[in-house]
């Protein structure tokens, strides 16, 4: 099953910013990305976040930012995450490829997460549903 979190993306490179590839700008489709992104994993982790949809013409203000920052922190805070799983910024900015990489990591992290917890139940739940336990007949 294919999922917002499957589009993410975690890669920019800085031969991708000297290339000017679409996938460097922080543009409304970026922002719609994450903000989906926010709202999937809320939706599942049980996290109240408050998320906005954004058109071509919006900017990013810095109110907003801090928003979606907050919202960021809150779902990182929210569940198990790994090991390099990068530090939430502490402001959004948008003035690196890394900070815009890390943002995405996050997400993607928290996803895979959840996916792995819940496929482990499912199996866990298959196999004590399926065969006897310990030394009874």
């Amino acid at each position: 099953m294919s999922t917002v979190l499957d589009t993410l993306i975690t890669d920019r490179t800085a031969a991708d910013l000297d290339a000017d590839l679409d996938k460097v700008y922080a543009d409304y489709i970026c922002l719609n990305r994450v903000e989906e992104a926010c709202a999937f994993l809320a939706d599942r982790l049980g996290v109240d976040i408050r998320t906005r949809v954004w058109s071509m013409e919006d900017f990013r203000t810095e109110t907003e930012m801090e928003r979606l920052s907050g919202n960021i922190k809150a779902l990182r805070s929210a569940y198990f995450v790994k090991a390099n799983t990068p530090a939430a910024p502490a402001k959004i900015t948008y003035k690196s490829i890394y900070q815009a990489n890390d943002i995405e990591q996050i997400l993607k992290d928290l996803g895979e997460m959840y996916s792995n917890m819940i496929s482990g139940q499912q199996h866990l739940s298959f196999v004590l549903g399926s065969k006897m336990l310990g030394n009874r007949r």
